[in-house]
Formats: structure tokens, sequence, C-alpha cells
């Protein structure tokens, strides 16, 4: 990595030209009134319109500004990852294009990082969003299954608005799944965690790309990518399928000498069946468990590609390995 700067912005672009320069400006009057260092990485998603232009001019003309153009599109996430991969901020702030999330209110949420003893992470919550109502719905289920999968409180709400220590963005950098994503893998390792309630704005120009559809493949790449809730859970179910079996196979033996059943052959052929059954379920609760195990170890598949950098040092600009 380069030299550390205090902060680093990464924001995932798609789509977006119209909104780039309103958004340059107001993190240019954000961060001169913090007085600090920052630079603010664009991270171009194989976009269809002007966008790599916009990148490419605020790279060229204004100091700190660093674009990434990725060879196709990878989504979101992907994106994000990849601008976190190379940033170079004490604190790594992510958040979108369309000024839905107002650059702002990031000195809000630097306050809040810092409170009580700091915090690993802060996750910007938006409690009225400027979405369509199923979409809302659809976060608010996305949020309790994320919960649950990662034993994490239900007061934790999670977006693309958030900020993160160093450290944190080498977590990220240092696991390099196919399909885990930014927010999951904090939730996993971080133990000071907070959400902050903000204004939802209203899209700049354009409409979103990011459906219901999306949302929910994202929670499921939460979960089996980065979780291990549902391995543990067929362990789990393997091992009281097992105990179930043995406790059936006691009870029927006991009914066969006791005369509580008359049927010739029935019994032998119920312990059968519940013996290879809960065998079976025991196994594959066994078997889970390793997978879980080499899920843990074996996440390496690099997965992005990208076309280009600008205002990168050229000893870094040309090596893809970096994403």
């Amino acid at each position: 990595m380069t030299s550390m700067t205090s902060y680093s912005v990464v924001i995932p672009v798609y789509k977006s030209s119209q909104c780039l320069l309103e958004l340059a400006n107001r993190l240019d009057t954000v961060f001169g009134e913090l007085n600090s260092d920052y630079e603010i990485i664009m991270v171009d998603d194989c976009s269809p319109d002007d966008s790599w232009n916009v990148v490419s001019e605020l790279a060229r003309t204004r100091l700190g500004y660093k674009g990434v153009q990725l060879l196709t599109n990878s989504g979101q996430t992907r994106a994000t990852m990849a601008g976190i991969k190379v940033a170079s901020g004490e604190i790594v702030i992510t958040m979108d294009d369309d000024l839905q999330h107002d650059p702002r209110l990031i000195p809000l949420l630097l306050d809040e990082l810092e409170k009580k003893g700091d915090y690993d992470c802060v996750f910007a919550y938006f409690p009225e969003k400027k979405h369509a109502g199923y979409r809302n719905i659809g976060s608010k289920i996305i949020s309790g299954i994320n919960s649950r999968a990662f034993g994490s409180s239900e007061k934790i709400k999670v977006s693309s608005f958030r900020l993160m220590r160093g450290y944190m963005a080498q977590v990220i950098r240092q696991n390099q799944s196919a399909s885990a994503t930014v927010g999951g893998l904090i939730i996993a390792n971080a133990a000071r965690i907070k959400s902050v309630p903000i204004p939802h704005h209203e899209r700049f120009s354009g409409k979103s790309n990011y459906t219901l559809a999306k949302q929910f493949k994202q929670a499921f790449d939460n979960i089996c990518s980065v979780s291990m809730l549902p391995l543990r859970m067929i362990s789990v179910a393997g091992l009281l399928a097992s105990v179930l079996s043995g406790g059936l196979l006691c009870y029927f033996l006991i009914k066969y000498f006791t005369g509580g059943i008359s049927q010739p052959g029935w019994t032998s052929l119920v312990i059968l069946i519940t013996f290879f059954a809960g065998l079976i379920l025991l196994s594959l609760g066994v078997i889970g468990e390793y997978i879980a195990r080499m899920l843990g170890e074996l996440q390496k598949s690099k997965v992005t590609m990208v076309r280009r950098t600008i205002g990168f040092p050229e000893d870094t600009a040309d090596k893809r390995e970096r994403f």
C-alpha cells in the first residue's frame, strides 16, 4: 500500500455521470472544512454512459481524486471491494454515487465513530428511505436475516454508507471470496459496530438499478459466503435426528420384547430405517462441519478485473493483481 492518508472515500459508479460533479463539489467542501488529507476513489463499474470520462476528468483536475474502471460490470459490492483494496486511508468511507447518501453528513458519522472508546465501524441507518415500498419491506426482512445469521443485535442496520477503521478495511482486503459482501465481512469480524440514523435523500438524477431481487441475492451471499449458519444448522439437525433415531430404536426394541408389537418383521424394518436415517443425517452434519472449516480457509477466488486506473502512482497503476 501507499503511505496512509487520513480519509479514503470509495464510491462505486454506475450510470451516474450527471451526479458526479455535484458529489465531488460536496465532498471537497466537507473535507476542506475538516482540514485533513483525503482521497476520493471512484470505481466505474463498466458504465454504459459517460461516467468514466467524468471520473477521468476529476482525477486529472482535482487533487486526491482517483479512478478505477472495471473490465466488466461486476455489481456494486465488487466495485466497492475493488476500491477498498486500493484505499490507503486510516478511515475508509463507502457511499453511493447518486447523492442519496449526503456527503455533508460525514462529519456527523465521524463523531459517532469516535464515541465510547472508538467503534470499528459505523453504518448510516435510514429510518425513512426514499425508495419504493417493496424495497423498504425487503430491507427490513434482510436486516432480520442478517442479524440472526451473524448473531448480531437487530439494532445494527447495514447500509452501503459506512465508515470503517483502516484495520477493518484490511480484513476486507484479505478476504478474496467470489461472493462475500462488505457488510457481511464487517459484521462477521467486528465487535464494536453502531448504526446511526440519518436522513435519506432523493436521487439527484436517474433511477435506481438496485432491485428487490438483488437485495435478497446480497443477503444470500452474506449468509452463504461469510456466515457458517446454514452448515451449522445441518450439523445440529443431523445430531438431533441421530439422537431421536437412537431413542426410537430403544423404544421399539422394548415394545418388541414386552410383546407390544405382534406384526412379524415390522420391528426389524423400523429399526433399520431409523438407524440408517440417523446415521445419514449425522454423517451430513459431520461433512457440513468440514465444509464450514474449509470455506473459512479457502476463500481465495479473485474475480474482479480492472481495465485501467487514473490518479494512482505509476508503480501501482497497472498492477491488476491488487484488485
